[in-house]
């Protein structure tokens, strides 16, 4: 068990080339939290979002903003009653150009509280993964911050698309186990860098104290970047699993779904002594991969969502279900980098399920292992063009 290189070298990586002004870098960091006082049990996400950054590098641009589109010779055609000025388009909007951090809660009562900066404005090295933005800072083994949106700086800024609210955090974490493999495109990136971690220490969120206790933290970290992120987004993960068959804790089981890359889903899986890998950029005959997300009847617990998901090659059969309350689920938005407006609108939340490894016996079906899952990590999105 343990932190690969490879791991370790996807989560130093920064954006290149072109992408530098037309791209997206992203870190994300979830675990879980306990109320002083309550005991009240909460997931938080930390996020560090670079997106186009050199393209406006001294100060932060949002792709809501609208610039003037006329140049002198259209604002002559305008004064003259010109053909052309009938068809004449005054106003675009902005690429957005920034570094965000955006920090939250999940679950009932969840929000997000989004901080934005300019790329010039940070600290970081190419050694390790450093990075200082002012207020808040990421390395290999910290994460420290403080974040403060007021209801009058929403009022002011829509497009900060977050909730107002106070939270501030200081913690460590270890990395336990990370998978090699995850998406390589063309377009995007995706690796689960700690699909199983360990953080320790707080996080306060409006005046509300939680400590985070590494025995019950069931960390989460994955990266992602390139030019833009999957027009559908699906994502599972988890490192709390129980094993239905044995009622025994499994310590060092975790997995992580996401996509949807070219039709497919990456699913990286270790259940205890069997670690499969299903990554969306091998053969496309390698495997076979379905998934759903769709709304269940009511019942007495209220409305339910459903993900499914299912994967299968030669060897082996991975059954994923996960049953999360609609009124614990949260709409986040996020820009993203071709601007127009267009944002990706994701559904997320934290639940529990089941999963199910078979392996084929020549004709036959083996359960090797039927698993609860609890502190899941599942969200559903896809991008979004408002109408202009």
């Amino acid at each position: 068990m343990g932190v690969s290189k490879k791991g370790i070298n996807s989560n130093r990586y920064k954006l290149s080339g072109s992408l530098k002004k037309s791209g997206i870098n992203y870190w994300r960091f979830v675990f879980n939290g306990i109320e002083n006082g309550s005991g009240a049990e909460r997931t938080f996400f930390i996020e560090l979002s670079m997106l186009n950054p050199w393209l406006s590098p001294s100060s932060p641009v949002f792709g809501f903003k609208t610039i003037s589109n006329i140049s002198e010779e259209d604002l002559q055609n305008v004064l003259a009653g010109t053909t052309a000025a009938q068809q004449l388009k005054s106003e675009s909007f902005a690429t957005p150009s920034y570094v965000a951090v955006r920090a939250g809660t999940l679950g009932a009562g969840a929000k997000q509280i989004c901080e934005y900066t300019a790329v010039k404005n940070i600290k970081s090295t190419n050694r390790l993964f450093e990075i200082d933005t002012g207020n808040c800072y990421f390395s290999e083994e910290k994460l420290s911050g403080m974040i403060n949106c007021s209801p009058n700086d929403l009022r002011e800024h829509p497009e900060f698309l977050c909730n107002s609210g106070v939270i501030s955090w200081e913690l460590h974490y270890e990395i336990k186990y990370d998978f090699k493999k995850g998406f390589e495109g063309k377009n995007f990136t995706w690796f689960a860098t700690g699909a199983r971690n360990v953080f320790a220490g707080s996080i306060t969120v409006d005046g509300k104290i939680y400590n985070v206790v590494p025995k019950r933290s069931y960390g989460y970290i994955d990266r992602n970047w390139g030019k833009t992120p999957p027009e559908t987004w699906l994502h599972l993960s988890a490192s709390n699993l129980t094993s239905i068959i044995s009622g025994r804790t499994l310590p060092n089981s975790c997995f992580a779904v996401q996509g949807v890359y070219d039709n497919r889903l990456s699913l990286m899986l270790n259940l205890e002594k069997n670690n499969l890998a299903f990554p969306a950029d091998s053969g496309k005959h390698s495997y076979e991969s379905l998934w759903d997300c769709s709304q269940m009847p009511e019942d007495d617990e209220g409305e339910k969502l459903h993900w499914s998901v299912s994967v299968n090659n030669k060897t082996w059969v991975v059954d994923i279900d996960v049953f999360a309350l609609t009124n614990q689920l949260f709409v986040r938005s996020m820009e993203l980098p071709e601007g127009n407006r267009k944002t990706l609108k994701i559904l997320c939340g934290v639940s529990n399920g089941e999963i199910r490894l078979y392996k084929r016996i020549h004709k036959t079906l083996e359960l090797i292992e039927h698993a609860h899952i609890a502190n899941a990590l599942c969200e559903f999105g896809q991008a979004e063009t408002p109408e202009l």
